[in-house]
């Protein structure tokens, strides 16, 4: 591996380095190898077509060191997850069964909608800035398809929990099921260093307050397209309800203070400046134990699945030749 290639993959890996959609188009190709198995590689790309709407979501919540450290461990945790995938393919490849193309079909409407935007066009466009092609795509939903099942035939085995089971752990765990008070929010970013508004940002953010001035949704919505540097642009900038507790710091002084419809900014970052749109408030409630059982039973046995499979996973792993890269 080249130097610079290795010294760009040790900034992603500490988190040092979040890319946006425009800074992907500026790289050739995004193929530095985090890990291998059995001499198969596994790139950046693969890590980053798993973690993209996740890493942006984790931009909403965090900032400074804290999403450093926190991206860094949600990239270790997809590599490891992609390895055991790799190994359960390899034993999909000994004996293949065929796999319906609408299944691929869909999962690559599912990626459409996690990387893309919303449309194919959008994701095809997204795949080359990533130097990839659809076929490339089709073949990683195949395997994904094929592993699920293989996967669902090896460890999802029928578990029970008892009701005792579940409503001790209720009793222990009481503070899960009071619902912090959340904030669905809508971002617009204007990049620090210039971007879609304009080579200024301050300049770009004094336009965009005046257009943004008792705003609708609806053109909020418009002008996130037409501006944002983020890279959920295409989707309108929503990143969903956050966590009173998990707001990171700039939004939190700012958001607690807010109506539902209201909008406010510039909030300055690191990364450059927010406008914040917010769309709803769910106060805080706690959730009796009638209701919470049944999410409680799916948790219990969730875990228990989680724990079949990842022995099975590492079974397969110390027969394996695996080496990282980082």
């Amino acid at each position: 591996m080249k130097i610079a290639n290795m010294l760009f993959l040790c900034l992603l890996l500490a988190g040092a380095v979040t890319l946006s959609a425009q800074d992907l188009g500026k790289e050739t190709r995004v193929d530095s190898v985090l890990a291998s198995v059995n001499g198969d590689p596994i790139t950046l790309l693969d890590v980053m077509l798993e973690s993209s709407r996740e890493e942006l979501r984790l931009a909403s919540l965090y900032s400074g060191a804290r999403l450093y450290s926190e991206i860094s461990q949600l990239r270790k945790k997809i590599t490891e997850d992609i390895i055991v995938r790799k190994l359960i393919y390899a034993k999909y490849q000994e004996k293949p069964f065929p796999i319906d193309n609408q299944y691929i079909e869909r999962m690559l409407d599912h990626l459409a909608v996690t990387i893309g935007g919303g449309s194919r066009d959008s994701l095809v466009k997204k795949a080359e800035a990533l130097g990839t092609t659809m076929e490339e795509l089709k073949e990683k939903a195949k395997e994904k398809i094929a592993v699920d099942i293989m996967m669902a035939e090896s460890c999802d085995r029928p578990v029970y929990v008892t009701p005792k089971e579940v409503y001790e752990y209720y009793q222990k765990n009481r503070s899960e099921w009071i619902t912090p008070a959340s904030y669905k929010l809508e971002l617009l970013l204007v990049g620090r260093n210039g971007g879609r508004s304009g080579p200024d940002p301050k300049v770009a953010c004094g336009k965009l307050s005046k257009q943004l001035k008792n705003g609708s949704k609806e053109l909020f919505v418009q002008m996130v397209k037409a501006n944002s540097d983020a890279p959920n642009a295409e989707s309108g900038g929503a990143v969903g309800a956050v966590d009173e507790d998990k707001l990171r710091p700039e939004f939190a002084k700012v958001v607690k203070t807010m109506r539902p419809g209201q909008i406010q900014g510039p909030l300055e970052t690191p990364e450059g400046y927010y406008f914040i749109r917010l769309d709803s408030i769910q106060k805080q409630k706690e959730i009796p134990y009638e209701k919470a059982a049944g999410q409680i039973s799916k948790r219990l046995e969730d875990r228990q699945k989680e724990q079949l499979r990842k022995a099975y996973g590492e079974k397969l792993k110390e027969q394996a030749l695996i080496r990282y890269y980082f």
